[in-house]
Parts: structure tokens; sequence; C-alpha cells
């Protein structure tokens, strides 16, 4: 009697199985049949389009210069081409240019130079936007633009908050952008 009810549970188990394998073969079968129609839909579907990028941004925070400074040494390079700026500020630095000051010129000396005017040479805030101006080129050439059209396009300082112990610190971004070529229609 022990060997009847182990053959019949055998039986079962074995009937289980191939309803569980019939099964599973059903379900493949309709999912083969699914499948072209979701291959149909995967072609309407459209590739979107990375916007190309033409400029790179370089920022540092509180740094240790004059807020009125670097809105005069900003000044001076915004527009101009970045091989352009970099020998400005690196002249600036070995005191060979000065940088003339529109805003802030009360009681400053005129320089040397055709019609120059009021003029200062402001080392250390020049170190510090060559730093940034650096930071943007490096920016552009990890995006793959071209150095040798790059720009900036802007150059912003703003007044920092001061820290715990008081002081003047400013905020510098700087924009560096490639020249666009027009195309004539």
């Amino acid at each position: 009697m022990g060997k009847e009810k182990l053959e019949a549970r055998q039986e079962k188990t074995k009937e289980k199985f191939e309803e569980k394998a019939r099964a599973k073969k059903e379900e493949e079968k309709l999912a083969a049949a699914e499948k072209p129609k979701e291959k149909k839909k995967e072609k309407k579907k459209v590739e979107v389009k990375k916007p190309k990028v033409f400029e790179a941004k370089g920022r540092a925070e509180y740094l240790p210069i004059s807020p009125k400074v670097s809105v005069e040494v900003c000044r001076a390079i915004r527009g101009k081409d970045v091989a352009k700026a970099r020998r400005l500020l690196n002249d600036v630095i070995k005191l060979k240019t000065p940088i003339r000051f529109y805003r802030y010129n009360k009681e400053v000396a005129h320089r040397k130079g055709k019609g120059f005017g009021a003029g200062r040479f402001p080392v250390k805030a020049s170190k510090y936007i060559l730093d940034v101006l650096e930071n943007a080129i490096a920016n552009a050439k990890y995006l793959n633009l071209d150095e040798e059209k790059l720009y900036v396009k802007s150059a912003i300082s703003n007044r920092a908050v001061s820290k715990e112990h008081g002081g003047k610190y400013t905020h510098v971004e700087i924009v560096v952008a490639q020249k666009q070529e027009k195309v004539k229609a």
C-alpha cells in the first residue's frame, strides 16, 4: 500500500509540472505574437536631438578682492577675445598695462597713453579674475569648443556679503562663447 500512494503522488506532481510547462508555452506564444506590435511602436519614436552648446561659464565666490576694482577689471576684459583678455590681465599683473577706471576714479592719477585718463594696476584682482577666466576656458575645452574662436561674452562682478570677520568679498562670473559665423541668405 505504501508503494501505491507514492506512485499516485508522483503521477500528480508530474501532471502539475506538465500543466505548468503547457501554460508557459502558451504565454510565450502570446508574447511572440505581441512583440511585432511593440517593434512597430518603437519605430514611430523620434530621437530627441541634444542642443549644441556654444558657451561655457567660470564662476568664483567670496574672492578676497574689492568689488569696485573687480567691476573695472571685468569691464576691461568684457567683449574681448580670450587671448587678448589673458594678455591684458598678465600685463596688469606685470605692471605694464593699467586698467582704466571709469566709475570709481575720484583722486585717481592719470596714466600714460593717448587720452587714457584715470587708471591703476589692480594686481590682486587681476590674478583672481585670470583664474576665473582660465576656469571658463577649461570648461569650454571640455564642451569641445574651439579655443581660437572664444571671446568673453560677459564678465560680471557682484559684491558678496562679508563673512564673519568682515572685509571685502566679491563674486565673479565669466561667460566665454564661441563666435558664430554669419550665413548670408
